[in-house]
Formats: structure tokens, sequence, C-alpha cells
């Protein structure tokens, strides 16, 4: 077994939003969890060399363990933001209100249901897009965010793939590779999952504790790939995570972490 430690700088803010929460006010977890990384790392593979190769890495990283030690600083800021989204109107309403009728956009005859006033079929509700606004809320680091991973084998496949990765949770969030080691890390300084706590000592407790996830033991390829139409189970086990950041200041919109060092 190795740990491999990357490196990578940030483009532009970072966002993933926190599991559970409403995409209409999508607070973000400070650093990306272990199945966004996973996902990353699978998602890029498949973007070089196709389904199987994806396959492959996912085979060999999918009961990795995964670390993520954040920058010294970071900064949380809420932005209003419009949002475009498809409706899907007509999917969702109850069977016995549709009738016969002329869709009102593709003027053919089908099966129809009243949506605002005019009769619309399926197809063309799925196709309408509607504008709407949210929250969204984006993080800044000061600095590299580090990722440790830990391979059983295929280590230079690994590396390949990680020097390649885009961007974490939202595809505006691109990173670009600073560099790669191997190197154990110090769990300490990293986010950490309270369900293994307890009998390895102590850990550095910040003042965050979120909601992340990673992959299930047990799952397949299929129920990850964005490619397969029909997934069998939903794929991520919820856990509770511990930041070793602090507060430093907050005002009404926008707060700034520090990493805990000792």
């Amino acid at each position: 077994m190795v740990w491999l430690k990357s490196e990578y700088v940030f483009a532009s803010m970072f966002s993933y939003r926190v599991p559970n929460y409403s995409p209409s006010f999508a607070l973000t977890s400070p650093v990306p969890g272990p199945s966004t990384i996973k996902l990353a790392i699978i998602s890029t593979a498949i973007e070089r060399n196709g389904i199987s190769y994806g396959e492959k890495v996912f085979n060999i990283i999918r009961d990795s363990k995964v670390l993520i030690e954040p920058p010294d600083k970071i900064a949380l800021s809420k932005a209003l933001i419009k949002r475009l989204k498809q409706d899907v109107i007509a999917k969702k309403m109850p069977k016995e209100k549709k009738e016969m009728g002329i869709c009102a956009i593709c003027n053919e005859h089908k099966e129809v249901w009243k949506i605002d006033n005019i009769f619309i079929c399926k197809d063309c509700s799925s196709n309408r897009i509607s504008s709407t606004f949210g929250i969204r809320e984006y993080a800044h680091f000061s600095g590299p965010l580090n990722i440790f991973i830990e391979i059983e084998n295929e280590k230079n496949l690994i590396i390949d793939v990680l020097k390649r990765i885009k961007y974490f949770g939202t595809s505006d969030s691109l990173v670009f590779c600073k560099s790669i080691s191997e190197q154990v890390p110090d769990e300490n300084l990293c986010v950490k999952s309270l369900k293994p706590i307890g009998m390895e000592g102590n850990i550095l407790l910040g003042d965050l504790a979120l909601l992340l996830a990673d992959f299930k033991k047990d799952i397949s390829f299929k129920d990850i790939n964005p490619y397969e139409k029909v997934r069998n189970r939903d794929p991520y086990l919820l856990s509770s995570y511990v930041f070793p950041i602090k507060l430093e200041r907050e005002g009404k919109n926008w707060v700034i972490y520090t990493k805990i060092k000792t």
C-alpha cells in the first residue's frame, strides 16, 4: 500500500453542495468529500480512455481511503444567483389529469396536460427552460488543497489520472495539479470521519462538522457510471466529518476559517 499526495491549485472559487441540502439553498463544504474526489478520478479516466478504462480505475480506488488537508485559510461567501432549470411539469402531473388535445407548442394531437391555462404535451414541457433564483455558497482558498489517496496497486496509472483532473464538485470549480508525491498524511491535519474515531487517539476538533459522502464497499461500476441509464441503488455512504479548522472572522454573508496546526 502507498499513499499518494496530490497538490491542487484552484483557478476559481470552489463549490460542492453538502448532501441533503436543497439546490435552491446550496451551502458548500469547505473541501470536496471522498466520493467527489473518487468521481473526479473516474470521470477523468473515462474522458481519457473510455468507459472500460474508467471501470478499471473504479475497481482500483473504490475502497481506497481518502484524506483531505485544507489550506491555511478558507473563506466562504454566499451569493444570490440566477438559475436556469429544465421544466418537467407534465411528467409530475397525475395521469388522470391528462387528456387528448392539441399541444399549444408543437401543435400535434396527443396526450396533453393543462399547464398555466394552456395545453402542453410531455415532450414540450420537458424542453422548456424556466428562470429562478437561489443561494449558492463558494469557498476561496489561500493556497493549495492537499488530497491523499491510499493505493494498493497500479500506482503509475492513478498518478497519470490525478495529474489530469480538471475540476472538483461543480464544473466551474477548476483546478490544476501542482505536484504529486508519495507521502503518508498527518491525519490530525486532515478532514476526518467521526465513524472510525474511538480508540485511534486524539484528533483536532475544529469549529465545523458536516455530512460528506464516500463510496459504499459493495457497489459496482454500474452504480456510479454516468452513462448508465438505470442505476441499481444509492452508491453513497453518508458520514459526519470533522474539519481541523477554527472560526477566525465572520460577517453577514461570509466567514473565514483558519487551519488548526497544533
